[in-house]
């Protein structure tokens, strides 16, 4: 039996390591997670008085406000020590550590502090090392490319039979002299072999600044919200998704999967029966793109789980049909992803041609069901290759789409490493410069604050006048007056 530690930098989406301790409990191992450090979500312009992850999250909220949501209070020497204080009493064969693009200098301190203390190897997983594998490799000892549900058993059970562990399929190993042995790609997992995640209290540690470490609990925001994805993978490519780059390194065939319906449920049933949860959050990337999987899913769901849920929608996966058969099973919330009202941004840079009516009937039939279900939609702002007229036409398509499909805020474009969207960042670094000499900060505050004033209850002819007078142009500011003052905290409603 192996004892392998599990760190997950951060709090966030938290599934890779409840999957991953699954699958050792599983196998007969000990596993242990903890989240080290929160993310603190600061106002843009106080921001820089705390440290900031590499692409970091900047947007707009519903109320017009700009925030950046990855800071974080810099590492202490507390913090560390908390941290080896947790991993010493464990006694790990190994360590893991999650890590995405923007956390990789972060994942790297942490590994470092780490080895002063405990001569065990330490793997990287995550989307981190597998866009980036000749750049994280020089700073652990393994790293794991794509899914990690195999390596990690496979990793445990060599260590447990004292076997090499630098020939594990799925990953790359730094060996001795500093050379780098890429192994093979590990095929993907059916989905109906993982293992339910591992949210057992007893295996769980959360450290932060605030509280210092605590045992036996999640962290703040997993309390009363069940995650859970049914399938991996995504039926489209949109460039700025990092689906589209999996698509590109490992294939887009049967890389969409889904589990089996009763094992689904027997993961609901679980959580239902062990934990204090009140709702769920489906998290697949798109839950509606299989119509007859729904069809046998959504009426046992009802009778046998029976909470409400939110899920994700594309604008050309649903219907009214299916939209009634989720409200009938306990969908409470639902979002959709619109990105941009260019139909230029959408065909020529996020590989996301969607028709402009397909986007606003699909919001309408959604806000048919009634305000028993809250319609959410997704957008992109501050796309570098955006000219006025682009973002002209996202305010006249705003001004069409439903005033009851409402907005959590407008992300700004992140170029994360590898993605196409970003090659074509780098591709076109001239043209992205005259337009930035056009389309400014400051008229980006302005468009911002319109999109946002399309989702009051407001005159659309109204609004459109107010587009349309140059003294907003030149002072944003003045804009606020008509934003509503409506704040999100979660899709479903549930309060802690």
């Amino acid at each position: 039996m192996a004892r392998i530690a599990l760190i997950k930098l951060f709090t966030g989406l938290n599934l890779a390591p409840a999957q991953l301790s699954g699958e050792l409990q599983r196998a007969g191992h000990e596993s242990l997670i903890i989240y080290f450090k929160d993310y603190r979500t600061e106002l843009f312009e106080e921001h820089t008085k705390l440290a900031v992850t590499d692409y970091p999250g900047i947007f707009i909220d519903s109320n017009g406000i700009k925030k950046v949501w990855n800071c974080y209070k810099p590492f202490s020497a507390h913090d560390f020590q908390l941290l080896m204080q947790a991993l010493s009493d464990f006694r790990p064969d190994a360590i893991g550590l999650s890590t995405i693009s923007g956390t990789i200098k972060e994942t790297a301190l942490v590994t470092s502090e780490i080895k002063k203390h405990f001569p065990v190897p330490i793997i990287w997983g995550g989307p981190g090392p597998t866009l980036e594998p000749e750049r994280c490799i020089q700073m652990t000892d393994l790293i794991c490319i794509n899914e990690g549900e195999g390596v990690i058993v496979d990793l445990a059970n060599r260590l447990d039979a004292n076997q090499d562990i630098t020939t594990i399929p799925g990953t790359h190993a730094r060996l001795a002299d500093g050379t780098v042995r890429k192994n093979p790609e590990r095929p993907l997992l059916p989905l109906n072999d993982i293992a339910i995640p591992d949210w057992d209290l007893s295996r769980y540690v959360h450290i932060n600044h605030v509280k210092g470490v605590r045992y036996g609990v999640y962290p703040n925001n997993l309390v009363r919200e069940y995650p859970i994805m049914t399938q991996r993978g995504c039926p489209f490519s949109c460039s700025f998704c990092i689906e589209s780059r999996y698509q590109d390194m490992f294939g887009k065939k049967n890389s969409l999967r889904r589990r089996d319906v009763q094992l689904v449920l027997d993961e609901l049933h679980w959580a239902k029966k062990n934990l204090d949860i009140a709702s769920i959050l489906f998290y697949d990337d798109v839950f509606t793109v299989n119509p007859r999987w729904l069809k046998e899913f959504l009426p046992r769901y009802k009778e046998e789980i029976g909470l409400p849920f939110w899920c994700y929608t594309y604008p050309t996966t649903h219907d009214k049909a299916m939209l009634a058969m989720l409200k009938d099973a306990g969908m409470v919330s639902i979002t959709m992803g619109v990105q941009s009202g260019s139909a230029r941004i959408l065909r020529d840079y996020l590989n996301r041609p969607t028709d402009r009516q397909r986007v606003i009937d699909a919001a309408q039939e959604i806000v048919d069901l009634g305000p028993d279900v809250k319609g959410f939609f997704d957008m992109i702002t501050k796309i570098p290759f955006e000219t006025e007229e682009d973002l002209r036409e996202t305010f006249e398509f705003l001004l069409e789409l439903p005033v009851e499909f409402k907005t959590l805020g407008f992300g700004e474009m992140t170029n994360f490493p590898t993605y196409d969207f970003t090659n074509s960042v780098d591709e076109n670094h001239s043209l992205i410069s005259k337009n930035r000499q056009a389309v400014t900060d400051k008229l980006y505050d302005y468009y911002n604050r319109l999109y946002l004033i399309t989702r009051t209850p407001m005159a659309r002819d109204e609004v459109r006048a107010i587009g349309n007078d140059p003294r907003y142009r030149e002072n944003p500011a003045l804009l606020d007056k008509f934003i509503n003052n409506e704040t999100y905290f979660n899709f479903t409603g549930i309060t802690y």
